[in-house]
């Protein structure tokens, strides 16, 4: 039992398994509904209240189990081995009131094989394949069909039914390792997906304590940065050193509120209780946040929703997020950057455009997952891709990157607000 249990935790279950299993079972019905039919028609003597009760405890199977996979419950390979065994049995009480190993279609034997080794790990595919052999064991002593008037069945009736069988069996087969194939793929390529993913996340996280580091480091120079630019704002002698003096003290304003921000976050102030915002509102932060520190770059914005928006939780990573897709624009796009937002009470979806060369369209597929970046070395790592992608999927978002035909690109973002709701508990406390 323990070697059991051991090959269940390195074969996960999947729901998938059983309802294979059903629509398999459901093309099987069908098929040995027709095959009894033509069999009667061509005077093929068969117990035909035997057979029609085998059939309708498949029937009832059938229905329960569309009713249990209606649940959504979770399968476990025990419950695939027991219907792949009520399936085998169902299918050898069959044969054996038609013919025994003389019925062509004891060719599905082998289709019973290769489901317990696709579907079950190795100790249950085993089992199964052994209870197989028991099965046509079992009905070696079946004497062959005949026909009603006691003649046995002619040649040529003999090499069609075979004939038949072989082509289904190869049907059948072919399809369902198709299906099996595809589901490994699309499995391979999740995996691959997961662990680009853990790649990212720790680079992320290297860079997080890094971070950490700078705005500790960084926030004595800042004061003296800002009480000088107040002194030049005071003795400023002409307007123009007035308005530099005070560009610099917004400038340095902006650095100090990002990095009580950081440091806000890594001290899971949202765990401590902090102020709701309306989205709307908060979207309009982020743009002046932005105009704060490119001023010179014009922005058009269009925001589309239920006014006032729904509350949520200022999310000061969601910020960055959407300021470093933002200032990516503006790099691209220095004189037009547009912004498009639309909300309603469940989702956002915050698009950025610009009117730049655009993304190669070979990196789109692989753009937030691997550092890339069209500005010249020495101006950009591409790292801001890779942390707004795993911020906003850390929230249970997605951002597309597209190239407009009429050149440039956009950034969007879709996110559920529900990631952002007062009433949902941070990460670190589950």
């Amino acid at each position: 039992m323990a070697d059991i249990a051991g090959a269940e935790s390195r074969w996960p279950p999947r729901i998938s398994s059983l309802r294979q299993l059903m629509l398999l079972r459901g093309i099987a019905l069908c098929g040995q509904v027709a095959a009894i039919v033509v069999a009667v028609a061509a005077g093929v003597a068969l117990p035909i209240a035997a057979m029609t009760f085998v059939l309708g405890i498949l029937v009832g199977l059938e229905a329960w189990t569309r009713r249990r996979l209606a649940r959504g419950t979770p399968t476990s390979h025990a419950e695939v081995f027991l219907h792949l065994v009520i399936d085998l049995l169902a299918f050898t009480l069959l044969l054996a009131q038609a013919g025994g190993h003389g019925n062509p279609f004891v060719v599905f034997y082998l289709l019973h094989v290769t489901l317990a080794a696709l579907l079950l790990p190795p100790l249950l595919a085993i089992g199964g394949t052994v209870a197989v052999i028991g099965c046509v064991t079992g009905i070696a002593g079946v004497a062959p069909m005949r026909l009603v008037s006691g003649a046995p069945l002619p040649a040529d009736l003999v090499a069609a039914g075979g004939l038949v069988a072989y082509a289904l069996a190869a049907a059948v087969l072919a399809w369902f390792v198709v299906r099996i194939v595809d589901a490994w793929r699309e499995d391979s390529r999740l995996l691959a997906e997961a662990a680009l993913r853990a790649q990212n996340d720790a680079a992320v996280t290297r860079i997080g304590a890094l971070a950490a580091g700078a705005a500790h480091e960084l926030a004595t120079p800042l004061t003296t940065i800002a009480v000088i630019a107040g002194e030049q704002k005071r003795l400023a002698a002409t307007p123009e050193a007035r308005r530099d003096a005070e560009l610099i003290a917004a400038q340095v304003d902006t650095c100090k509120e990002t990095l009580a921000s950081m440091m806000a976050a890594a001290d899971h102030a949202r765990a401590s209780g902090v102020g709701t915002m309306r989205v709307d509102a908060y979207l309009e932060g982020v743009i002046a946040a932005f105009r704060t520190v490119r001023p010179d770059v014009p922005v058009t914005t269009h925001w589309d929703g239920p006014r006032p928006g729904p509350a949520i939780v200022p999310d000061a990573s969601l910020k960055q997020a959407l300021l470093i897709l933002v200032n990516n624009a503006a790099d691209a796009s220095p004189h037009h950057v547009d912004i498009d937002a639309r909300w309603d009470a469940a989702s956002l979806r915050f698009a950025v455009g610009d009117r730049g060369p655009g993304f190669p369209r070979e990196r789109l597929a692989t753009l937030g997952r691997s550092f890339f970046t069209t500005k010249p070395r020495g101006k950009g790592t591409g790292l801001g891709l890779v942390l707004t992608t795993s911020t906003i999927e850390h929230l249970g978002g997605a951002v597309e990157w597209t190239n407009r035909p009429e050149g440039g690109a956009v950034a969007a973002v879709r996110l559920p607000l529900s990631s952002l709701s007062p009433d949902r508990k941070p990460p670190w406390t589950r």
